[in-house]
């Protein structure tokens, strides 16, 4: 029975990959829409939690980085970050901040992993124009390979 009446929200989205090894400091999803993030345009939620789930069982150390703006921070994943991107400057500005996930912020389920951050406390703001925040991934750890472009999927625990 859905809750129609509370502020908290939980967002699940693809973060759509390149089915490849992704090197540490490269691009693993970038600019991706988490839609209806804040009740009305320009307004504010706070991001209490995170979960990514990995179908390809990547231990993923990486930093969740969240903005206002689509623009992308790479021109495809597996890039560094700035990368045959004109204006980086403009993505930096609109950015409400990151979230790192570290080694031990998994659990190996054998067939996939599940990354968790709790109690986080990020206030992130959308557009003039939206309700939707957007969501960069960076590998900060060893290659990690992923078998098909859906495989990273991310939930992501607001207060509205």
């Amino acid at each position: 029975m859905a809750n129609n009446f509370s502020k908290n929200k939980v967002i699940t989205v693809t973060a759509t990959t390149d089915a490849e090894g992704i090197a540490q400091n490269k691009v693993v999803a970038t600019g991706i829409e988490i839609p209806n993030a804040v009740q009305g345009n320009a307004g504010c939620a706070l991001i209490k939690s995170i979960t990514i789930s990995d179908a390809s069982n990547t231990s993923l150390v990486c930093d969740v980085i969240f903005s206002s703006s689509s623009t992308a921070i790479s021109d495809d994943q597996g890039k560094a970050v700035g990368e045959d991107v004109a204006d980086l400057d403009d993505v930096i500005a609109d950015a409400s901040g990151w979230v790192q996930f570290v080694a031990g912020d998994h659990t190996d389920l054998i067939d996939a992993r599940l990354h968790t951050k709790t109690g986080i406390d990020l206030m992130v703001e959308s557009a003039e124009d939206s309700k939707s925040i957007y969501m960069h991934i960076v590998n900060r750890g060893s290659t990690a390979t992923f078998a098909a472009v859906d495989d990273v999927k991310v939930k992501i625990g607001l207060i509205q």
